[in-house]
């Protein structure tokens, strides 16, 4: 397994220099970040401001905002996938054109976003029932396992434009057959990141302390602080999902972008296709009974 982890971690490595290669991919994140920004002020302004006091307007509102925010964050991903692909086929795609073609799975972009919020309210509703240390507890659990069903998500709803159930199969299944092999490329992708958030912090603290010798030193370096950590949070957007995406795009016959090998895909992944036992008897029942598929 350790020997997977570190295969995995060489191949985060490359997936950030292609990544680095064509730096376009930095301009999903940023649209996706400023988006769902306006739309968490919009919403939220309007239910403080209309709703407030009834609580039923506001429970639709939370809800409306989910799938909004869900369905923003899917689109854009898609969208910076499609792109991505494109240029690892050495095909010239703009950004509007990535858009243009996300439009397709508008269908099953919206079904998954309200998927995602039914289940996060139906979280959020047994989260209110426990007590602070069970809430605390369920909801961090709830958390993990559904990022781990969902890791693959985006990347089979543009394989297969699939619905949401079918969807949830496919991404858990790819995931369960390959626990803790994936690990050392998300791992390399969470870590190169966070060295550019936990540096961003360091510098706001710095300005922080700094005010009091000049106002103008300690805000520049609030601000450039500011700017690490949205970079640093830009760069797990794009590394993670694009990690993702390759592995997944390869494993059901997909070609390798320009700068991946196969040698390094297939070090770093060993899928357990005839493993009926164990975890791989689960990915077979989570990825529709077939795991020779995934």
């Amino acid at each position: 397994m350790f020997e997977n982890v570190a295969a995995g971690w060489k191949l985060g490595a490359a997936i950030r220099k292609l990544v680095f290669s064509d730096k376009r991919l930095l301009i999903f994140p940023a649209i996706a970040g400023m988006v769902i920004l306006l739309e968490t002020v919009a919403i939220f302004l309007s239910l403080f401001m209309f709703g407030a006091s009834n609580s039923a307007v506001f429970i639709i509102g939370l809800i409306a905002y989910y799938v909004i925010v869900y369905f923003t964050s899917a689109y854009v991903l898609v969208a910076m996938l499609i792109a991505f692909r494109g240029f690892g086929a050495k095909k010239s795609m703009g950004i509007l054109d990535a858009f243009s073609q996300a439009s397709g799975y508008v269908v099953q972009i919206f079904e998954w976003a309200v998927f995602e919020a039914i289940v996060t309210m139906i979280i959020r509703v047994i989260e209110q029932r426990l007590g602070a240390i069970g809430s605390m507890i369920f909801g961090f659990a709830a958390s993990i396992a559904m990022s781990a069903a969902t890791a693959f998500a985006i990347p089979v709803i543009v394989d297969k434009r699939t619905g949401p159930v079918a969807t949830l199969k496919e991404s858990a299944g790819f995931i369960v057959k390959n626990f803790g092999k994936t690990f050392g490329g998300l791992a390399y992708s969470e870590l190169y990141s966070l060295i550019f958030v936990v540096l961003g912090v360091l510098v706001v603290l710095a300005g922080v302390f700094a005010l009091g010798a000049s106002v103008i030193l300690g805000a520049a370096m609030a601000v450039l602080g500011i700017m690490l950590i949205v970079f640093g949070a830009m760069l797990n957007y794009i590394l993670s999902n694009v990690y993702r995406f390759v592995l997944y795009d390869y494993m059901n016959g997909g070609k390798l972008p320009q700068g991946i090998s196969k040698d390094m895909v297939d070090t770093s992944v060993k899928t357990q296709r005839q493993n009926r036992g164990g975890f791989g008897g689960l990915g077979g029942i989570f990825g529709g009974g077939n795991p020779g598929n995934i």
